[in-house]
């Protein structure tokens, strides 16, 4: 057996992964201070199991991981990979090599690999047994630790000459059979004290099982009764089913007998909606002459306004004609009176006695002339109202019939309503 390469990757002044691979006439790695000589002996104890972080020269298992430079940011892992010769079957694996991993994170978790599957780390300590390696062995022995060995008490030393002896492995092999034995001493124990407190709830648990028995003689004879009252059920359910059925029949056939009235129904109802369609035709055309009707008759309302127009303004004509004919009668007067007075001064006035004559038949027949228009104005004016009158009767005639058509629309709706 030999050491022949070590990988090692993130693991201290090692950011690279770097692998040294080691000859079997290699005696020495020489180097100045600084060049991590130390760090390959720490990177060969770690992988193969050191656990205390002192013995590898740090306060903390996060310090084997490269805490980065300035030119490098850190890593987040360490991995160390030990490569060992097993052409001589040294090592309980069936392979010429016997390469052991160990990788461990900054989240403190840590993984152990034998020849690239995954193992626990006492498999590791378990395969490097009375092999001289390990965490007990002899065979990395740093700086001081010659000191340590001999001042060491007699039980420590005792640990390095057993690995030696190749006895290690039967003293862990002892030691694990002690803890067992002590740990079935505790278990056995816990079964006398378990034990006692079943024996103490050994009655409780009689009558807890004479109960159950109780329950389970009640639990039959309910299972039977329940089964009873199932027959019972499915008897009287047998019996409604039947008369549900009945039923049914009954109602499938009113059902029809109503599919039949209701398809009636509907054909009476095509019957009155026709009707209903052509009474609306009726009243629609009704609707067409009643508006005819108001039409004229608003035709005739219209000229009865402007006939009473008229008439108003024949009645002011005959106002202003008789405020006229009243002048002239006051005129006449006037003229009577000045004839007098003429007539009286005839004896005085010889000679203006043709004048006034001339003049007294000129005012006669402008008195005469005015009569005349005063008659000839009372009979246009009674033309006018005979004619606004005849005009009248025949507008209250279309209102009439207006009337009496729009009380047959009424008459023709309401039997329509009823109809329906």
């Amino acid at each position: 057996m030999y050491l022949k390469a070590l990988e090692i990757q993130g693991f201290k002044s090692f950011p690279e992964k770097v692998t040294l691979t080691f000859e079997k006439d290699l005696t020495a790695i020489v180097g100045p201070n600084g060049s991590g000589k130390s760090n390959i002996s720490d990177a060969i104890s770690w992988v193969m199991g050191e656990q205390r972080s002192k013995a590898l020269r740090g306060s903390k298992m996060e310090d084997v991981i490269f805490g980065g430079s300035e030119e490098r940011a850190q890593l987040g892992f360490a991995q160390v990979s030990l490569i060992l010769d097993n052409t001589a079957g040294m090592f309980d694996v069936d392979a010429p090599e016997l390469m052991i991993t160990r990788r461990y994170y900054r989240s403190g978790e840590s993984e152990y690999y034998i020849n690239k599957k995954s193992v626990r780390l006492k498999d590791v300590y378990s395969i490097l047994m009375d092999t001289g390696l390990g965490r007990d062995g002899y065979s990395v022995i740093g700086q001081g630790r010659i000191d340590e060995i001999i001042s060491a008490k007699s039980e420590d030393r005792r640990e390095v000459f057993e690995e030696a002896a190749g006895i290690s492995r039967y003293r862990y092999s002892k030691e694990e059979a002690e803890r067992k034995l002590a740990r079935t001493d505790e278990a056995l124990l816990r079964v006398g004290d378990k034990i006692s407190e079943l024996e103490l709830s050994v009655e409780p648990l009689r009558e807890q099982a004479e109960t159950a028995k109780k329950y389970l003689i009640l639990r039959d004879e309910l299972r039977g009764l329940e089964i009873s009252v199932w027959v019972e059920n499915l008897e009287r359910l047998s019996v409604k089913t039947v008369e549900l059925e009945r039923e049914f029949d009954e109602a499938s056939k009113a059902r029809n007998e109503g599919r039949d009235e209701l398809e009636q129904l509907y054909a009476d109802s095509a019957e009155i909606s026709e009707l209903i369609r052509n009474k609306d035709t009726e009243a629609e055309s009704l609707r067409s002459e009643i508006t005819a009707m108001e039409a004229l008759a608003a035709e005739y309302e219209s000229s009865a306004a402007v006939i009473d127009a008229g008439i108003r303004s024949a009645g002011e004509e005959i106002a202003r004609t008789e405020a006229d004919l009243s002048d002239r009668g006051d005129r006449n007067e006037e003229m009577n009176a000045r004839i007098r007075q003429k007539t009286e001064r005839v004896g005085e006035i010889d000679a203006a006695l043709g004048e006034l004559a001339l003049e007294m038949e000129a005012v006669i027949k402008e008195n005469e002339s005015a009569v005349a228009d005063g008659n000839e104005r009372e009979r246009e004016i009674n033309e006018r109202v005979a004619e606004a009158a005849a005009h009248a009767s025949e507008a209250k005639a279309a209102r009439a019939r207006s009337e009496a058509a729009a009380a047959s629309v009424s008459e023709l709706e309401a039997s329509l309503e009823s109809s329906e």
